[in-house]
């Protein structure tokens, strides 16, 4: 090869050539350029370089025949002697777009960035309406995983060239990756466009949508790609993450069966079936979980889903066994502390489940279900000031509707415990301003309000409960006991039948009603009400004792 850096005169193959004038050495030197073009074309680009070198050494300040050489240079991958072949061209021409862009391609495939980037820039500068200096420039910062610096490259690139498939799929890359999830999947929409059959398109695009949280899309983009790519054992992979999501966990199942199929061997297939087949079909989540630990013991989430599948079996002591595993393996994953903690308090061990959860907590300090499963341990140990503590940490981190509201309620059951009621009563109306149709929250608003002898506004609470869940009989026996105490016989009285007419087989309702006849001066049916109760609970020993001083009294008139 020949050594660029010498004057022509020194190496010329043509000492003769040197004493033409500079504007006829053009003439001299074109056969061996001519002669590189055709070696180029060829595809022998070792030839190429000899030819090029030869027409370089006649014409030195031909900017062409150094492009085409440095080109040749970079087809071999001897990327530093094309920034050598780049360097003489721009010595010759500053100005020459295409010497900037292919010294910054070399640069790039040296992984000197900051030169790339700076030989680029000078494209641009020179050529700001040619997109493959944009392009470059975001292959660039792709590179550096500048993300979305490397989308405003490509968006512009784009938008000087839009039908260029490549840049597309790279645009909609670098989005994914900047978390920028809709307008990935717009990119990826554009390059399929152009290229339907471009499976990494189909597949990565159902990852955007899945990221996004757009799962039935997410398995018509995978479908897509599957169908391009039958043996693609990741889209396989993907499509069943998202038909777990979907909670069809039928179609995950023959998903991971598919990859299985393809590789049997694959560990994460045989968890990732096994955390499908749990819902359906426990035994055999758990031996789809000890294929994954024969192939590889040492994959903690394996064990986790173990323990949970375990636990959610009652199988409570061998749940603990399987997350002491997990914990063993890596003892920084909060989740098996949790499944632990579960375990544990399920088995009525909450002062070990409260260490499990403070475990998790010190490696994850924002795990919502850890600080709320703590606050319900500490409540059943009867540590109420401290659970209300867990409650609150829980709706300070929640910004879930459906989360802050749960454990509101769990907050203000605790603040009830320590008969704090203004407390209890304001953590209820927290949550009604969050979901204003809350039966529970409006039930136990007047159970508060009830206790603080605010009557009327108690029964309106109940009235709003029973007004979003009428078919709820607990709504009707607040309120009948509620009327009860406020004396409102002849209402608690339609209240109770209410009830009876919910849940005929509640004896409660009926000793209710009971007391309600008795205050009515009805004492036939009140003995008939009790003798229901009685038959349907016949050691109930309340609606015995009172059935039987009704009678007695019946019996003795005058003596009351």
């Amino acid at each position: 090869m020949p050594d660029i850096s010498t004057s022509a005169t020194e190496n010329s193959s043509n000492p003769q050539s040197g004493l033409l004038p500079p504007v006829l050495r053009i003439f001299a030197a074109f056969p061996d350029y001519d002669r590189g073009n055709r070696q180029y074309a060829s595809g022998r680009y070792e030839a190429a370089v000899l030819c090029y070198g030869k027409a370089v050494q006649i014409k030195p300040d031909w900017t062409r025949a150094w492009l085409n050489l440095g080109k040749a240079y970079k087809q071999l991958h001897s990327y530093a002697e094309t920034v050598a072949c780049c360097d003489r061209a721009i010595a010759i021409n500053p100005e020459e777009y295409w010497a900037w862009m292919l010294r910054g391609s070399a640069l790039l495939n040296l992984q000197n960035y900051s030169e790339s980037i700076a030989a680029f820039d000078k494209a641009i500068e020179i050529e700001p309406e040619k997109h493959e200096a944009w392009y470059q420039q975001g292959r660039v910062l792709e590179e550096l995983q500048q993300w979305d610096k490397a989308a405003t490259c490509y968006k512009k690139a784009t938008q000087i060239h839009p039908n260029l498939p490549a840049m597309w799929y790279r645009q909609g890359n670098v989005l994914l990756q900047a978390e920028r999830y809709a307008e990935a999947v717009e990119a990826y929409d554009r390059a399929l466009k152009l290229v339907p059959t471009n499976w990494e398109a189909s597949l990565n695009r159902g990852l955007a949508l899945m990221k996004a949280e757009r799962y039935a899309e997410a398995v018509t983009s995978y479908d897509r790609a599957i169908q391009l790519q039958p043996q693609n054992t990741l889209a396989w992979f993907n499509r069943g993450i998202a038909s777990a999501k979907l909670h069809k966990y039928g179609e995950a199942v023959t998903a991971y069966d598919r990859v299985l199929q393809l590789q049997p061997n694959d560990y994460e297939a045989w968890f990732y079936k096994g955390m499908a087949l749990k819902y359906q079909w426990r035994d055999g989540a758990i031996t789809c979980f000890d294929r994954a630990i024969k192939i590889n013991a040492y994959y903690p989430e394996v064990w986790i889903g173990r323990g949970q599948t375990l636990s959610e079996s009652r199988d409570y002591e061998g749940a603990i066994a399987a997350f002491d595993k997990a914990i063993q393996i890596n003892p920084n994953f909060p989740e098996a502390w949790l499944g632990r903690g579960i375990a544990l308090a399920e088995l009525e061990r909450y002062k070990d489940a409260i260490i499990a959860y403070n475990n998790a907590l010190q490696i994850e300090g924002n795990f919502l279900e850890a600080w709320n499963l703590r606050g319900e341990a500490l409540e059943k140990l009867e540590q109420y000031e401290e659970a209300i503590a867990c409650f609150d940490k829980v709706i300070s981190l929640s910004s879930e509707a459906q989360i802050t509201s749960k454990v509101g309620l769990q907050q203000g059951a605790a603040l009830e415990k320590l008969q704090r009621y203004e407390e209890a009563f304001a953590a209820y109306n927290r949550v009604i301003k969050i979901m204003p149709n809350n039966f529970e929250a409006w039930l136990k608003r007047g159970n508060t309000l009830s206790t603080l002898q605010q009557y009327e506004e108690a029964l309106a609470s109940y009235d709003r409960a029973i007004n979003i869940w009428p078919d709820s009989y607990q709504g009707w026996v607040k309120r009948g006991l509620l009327l009860g105490t406020m004396q409102r016989y002849s209402e608690a009285l339609v209240a109770f039948d209410q009830v009876i007419q919910l849940k005929p087989d509640n004896w409660e309702a009926w000793a209710q009603r009971g007391d309600i006849l008795q205050k009515l001066q009805r004492t036939q049916d009140a003995i008939s009400s009790y003798g229901v109760a009685l038959e349907i609970k016949p050691d109930y020993y309340e609606a015995l004792v009172s059935r039987e001083e009704l009678r007695l009294k019946d019996a003795i008139p005058g003596k009351w």
